[in-house]
């Protein structure tokens, strides 16, 4: 489940540590507490007897003990000012959380104080804020989506260096695919005749025993960098094998043992588009939200640009030491991003 909610990681804000430090300012309520008070004109967060507390004081602590706490404020005010709740947003986090609810609940007994006790590491306060995680990560998505469109034709070179497409699958398994049961070769047989007859789509339908067979056999987008992510549920080789085909070819069969079931698996992949342009343009969800990911992943430091960018429309207040901290933990990251690429 954690994996889960790091792959939706749009919306990572207020984490324990600022909790301790607010508390450490405020732990006698009656005595340190104020409310709508400023100092040299800053926002006071609560006073002590060694002075007042203010919103930079704040952010200067946190950023001294997770700078990635500080962007992760900064960023999240930058979604929530620049991407209006819209219904159709509303929807998709509604959605987003009954996956969430539906993944967790087929893990965990007590699925809902589990993901309570998972969002705190988020800075949520337990499970009845799920909605508000949700809503927020959606809303960064489609912020991302907006800045992809507009300045496309600059990064769709990143993307097309990786050798990007949308692949198809069909999925038996078998119990020891080096003695096949009479059944399974038939069904291997069939699955072989049927794909020398029809489309590939009409054959994952009738045969294939993964989720995929109700769409056609449709799996998603792939590219040279899938095998890199945690979020691929494809063995890696049957990722390499789309790779090396071109638009319209099927390979042969793939085995895949799990090493953790340790069930085996036979494959067939076919490769349905090639063109970086239609893909973009694809109607499919799943497709949609999967070359956006690879816009994020394959440009470095795209993330950052684009909060960056939003940023400039807006008037968020915020003091020069802390800006500077911003700026530099986001030049920390771009740089890091580049050294990942150099190293692979």
């Amino acid at each position: 489940m954690r994996d889960f909610l790091r792959d939706n990681w749009f919306v990572v804000v207020i984490a324990v540590v600022i909790i301790g430090f607010v508390s450490y300012f405020i732990y006698d309520s009656t005595k340190y507490n104020v409310s709508g008070t400023t100092s040299d004109g800053e926002d006071v967060v609560a006073s002590t007897n060694k002075g007042d507390v203010t919103a930079d004081d704040l952010y200067d602590e946190m950023s001294a003990s997770d700078s990635s706490l500080l962007y992760n404020l900064y960023r999240n005010e930058v979604v929530d000012q620049s991407i209006e709740t819209t219904d159709d947003l509303q929807q998709d986090a509604d959605d987003l959380k009954d996956q969430i609810d539906s993944t967790a609940e087929q893990q965990v007994s007590d699925y809902k104080s589990y993901l309570g006790q998972e969002l705190a590491a988020y800075g949520y306060n337990g499970y009845d804020e799920l909605d508000d995680y949700c809503l927020m990560s959606v809303k960064q998505k489609e912020m991302n989506r907006r800045y992809v469109k507009k300045h496309y034709d600059d990064l769709k070179k990143a993307v097309e260096d990786q050798n990007p497409r949308t692949i198809s699958i069909i999925q038996i398994s078998v119990s020891d695919p080096d003695n096949l049961t009479s059944d399974e070769q038939k069904k291997k047989d069939n699955i072989d005749s049927a794909l020398s007859k029809q489309s590939f789509a009409k054959t994952a339908t009738a045969y294939s025993e993964d989720s995929t067979a109700s769409d056609e056999g449709v799996y998603g987008y792939v590219d040279g960098k899938t095998t890199e992510s945690s979020s691929s549920s494809l063995d890696e080789s049957v990722i390499n094998a789309a790779l090396d085909l071109k638009k319209g070819e099927t390979s042969d069969w793939i085995t895949v043992t799990d090493s953790d079931s340790g069930t085996s698996y036979l494959y067939k992949v076919h490769v349905d588009e090639t063109d970086l342009d239609k893909i973009y343009k694809s109607k499919n969800d799943t497709i949609k939200d999967q070359v956006l990911n690879a816009f994020l992943t394959d440009n470095t430091g795209l993330e950052y640009t684009v909060v960056q960018s939003y940023a400039k429309k807006l008037d968020i207040k915020l003091s020069k030491s802390t800006k500077k901290k911003i700026n530099a933990y986001i030049e920390e990251q771009k740089k890091g991003d580049d050294s990942s690429d150099e190293e692979n």
